[in-house]
């Protein structure tokens, strides 16, 4: 539960630049409202969200720490570039997939 915290940014990613989703992730999400309404945007929205720290953000963190669990004492391995570009593909794949699921 820590790296789910750490990497969702409550913590903030790195000391210099904390990262949270924001726009991006809005904006891939919200755009199924045009194709598909607002009901399965909505949908699409929740499991997209749920997805992401149920599945995505931990595995994430175990790729990022080389496999290995993180120990308690450890910092959070930081959510370079390429991982925030992962996180934002898988988001939008599952916003989309769900809004098409439930329109």
């Amino acid at each position: 539960m820590r790296a789910v915290r750490a990497l969702s940014g409550v913590y903030g990613s790195s000391a210099d630049q904390p990262w949270l989703p924001g726009l991006p992730h809005a904006a891939g999400a919200l755009a199924t409202y045009f194709v598909f309404g607002v009901q399965a945007c909505v949908t699409g929205l929740l499991l997209a969200t749920l997805a992401s720290f149920v599945v995505y953000l931990p595995v994430i963190a175990l790729a990022l720490n080389g496999g290995r669990a993180i120990e308690a004492d450890a910092a959070a391995p930081v959510l370079n570039m390429k991982a925030q570009m992962t996180l934002l593909g898988l988001w939008t794949v599952t916003a989309w997939a769900g809004a098409a699921l439930a329109g």
